[in-house]
């Protein structure tokens, strides 16, 4: 069974790798592997999934909004809505803003909202008294909007979802239905990392931030001693550095990409500007040209094999191996079994282990969405394996047991045939003189 990612196996990345001095070229394939490649089937299922589980707990409409970048003056974002002129400035319009919208009047293009997009208004047309798209605050006043819901596929440095939670904010209507507990802030996305979470929740509008799985980083995946190769990796073979500015002991900048997140993530339609420049960017030196593996943040050269998060059975033994449960990782009763099975007993055993209350980190453990996470558990719960503190059970720990004896049996069952080998007793046929 290999272990590498799917990734390694093509021709483009091979010609990426072939750039990297051989010193460096196994970091490179190491930092590369910790990658999370999301198909476009992944992310639309599962933040559509997501979206539909928490929206069931909200007493009231929801209105969705394509998270995108706003116009700004200084650095502050304009009023998500109009206001009336005279006092009190009461919020006025029907239509709110648009789901895309170019901010540069020479620059058209549209980034992920254009798909996020999409996935909003499939769910407004299926589910019409149960989300609004986009509404203006006249539409949010006669439907009772009750939940404001960002929607993105991932909050990297938090700057952008923050801008424009904070657009929102200024308007003195939408502060006023939050002090009534009318209306509540969240930011929806796929992923996010800490940094960004962080970022967001500090909002005066006490937002929610609601992802399908974190997204892995330099930092959170890697140890500290790895963490560092890998960002001098990145510093080495950024290719915005020129000849003559490279040092290696200078700081890391931009080198990591966007505000220095250092994300290890890629859509299947398109990467974001939060991973490693080497990934992304064309080089500047002109002595070491440099070709990047997602040219212009585009991944559509990818094969679309390779991209794809849900688990399958081999996926689920690298789990088990990496959360320390080697002996279930060899079992065919887990592997060979249907694939609920295997998350059961994944998930069982990330929970026998510290820092297992958040669905979070049990996410970030099992490769398993945080909805399908507080699902099992919710299961496991009522079943009586785990208490409310997601803490193992007496019953919880027989499940391991029995799952580890079985291969325990299975190890037996392939020893089995060599015990009934004759052992025929050795006798020498030449002698030499001793030493």
């Amino acid at each position: 069974m290999s272990n590498q990612a799917p990734i390694l196996h093509s021709e483009q990345t091979q010609n990426w790798l072939n750039q990297f001095a051989m010193g460096d070229r196994k970091l490179a394939e190491e930092l590369l592997s910790a990658f999370m490649l999301v198909s476009r089937d992944d992310f639309h299922d599962h933040l559509r999934e997501l979206i539909l589980e928490r929206a069931a707990l909200v007493n009231g409409v929801v209105a969705l909004y394509a998270e995108r970048e706003l116009r700004h003056r200084f650095g502050v974002p304009h009023r998500l809505f109009k206001e009336s002129s005279k006092k009190p400035r009461r919020a006025e319009g029907k239509v709110g803003p648009p789901a895309v919208k170019a901010t540069k009047a020479y620059d058209p293009s549209v980034g992920s909202e254009g798909i996020v997009a999409q996935l909003i208004t499939e769910l407004c047309r299926e589910f019409p008294k149960r989300f609004v798209s986009h509404p203006g605050p006249d539409q949010i006043r006669q439907k009772k909007v009750r939940a404001f819901w960002v929607v993105t596929d991932l909050v990297g440095s938090g700057t952008r979802a923050r801008n424009y939670l904070e657009a929102a904010w200024r308007v003195r209507s939408i502060r006023s239905w939050s002090s009534g507990h009318f209306l509540k802030f969240s930011v929806v996305a796929y992923t996010s990392t800490a940094h960004g979470e962080r970022l967001v929740r500090n909002h005066p509008c006490n937002p929610e931030v609601i992802q399908v799985t974190p997204s892995p980083t330099i930092d959170s995946v890697f140890s500290k001693a790895d963490a560092e190769k890998m960002t001098r990796l990145c510093q080495m073979y950024d290719p915005t550095v020129s000849d003559s500015s490279f040092v290696p002991w200078a700081s890391v900048g931009d080198s990591l990409g966007y505000a220095g997140t250092g994300a290890l993530l890629v859509f299947a339609h398109g990467a974001p500007n939060n991973v490693p420049l080497m990934f992304h960017k064309t080089s500047k030196r002109k002595r070491s040209p440099w070709t990047p593996l997602f040219p212009a943040r585009v991944s559509a050269t990818i094969a679309s094999h390779s991209f794809g998060v849900s688990l399958n059975a081999e996926k689920i033994q690298q789990r088990l191996t990496k959360v320390g449960q080697t002996g279930l990782a060899n079992s065919r009763a887990v592997l060979n079994s249907d694939i609920p099975t295997g998350k059961v007993l994944l998930l069982l055993g990330a929970i026998s282990r510290p820092r297992r209350f958040s669905d979070s980190v049990l996410s970030r453990q099992t490769g398993m969405p945080t909805y399908e996470v507080a699902r099992l558990c919710t299961l496991m719960a009522s079943y009586g394996w785990i208490d409310s503190q997601r803490r193992l059970t007496d019953a919880g720990q027989g499940q391991l047991s029995h799952a580890r004896k079985s291969v325990t049996k299975q190890m037996s069952e392939l020893l089995q045939p060599l015990g009934q080998i004759e052992i025929k007793p050795y006798y020498p046929k030449s002698l030499r003189h001793p030493v």
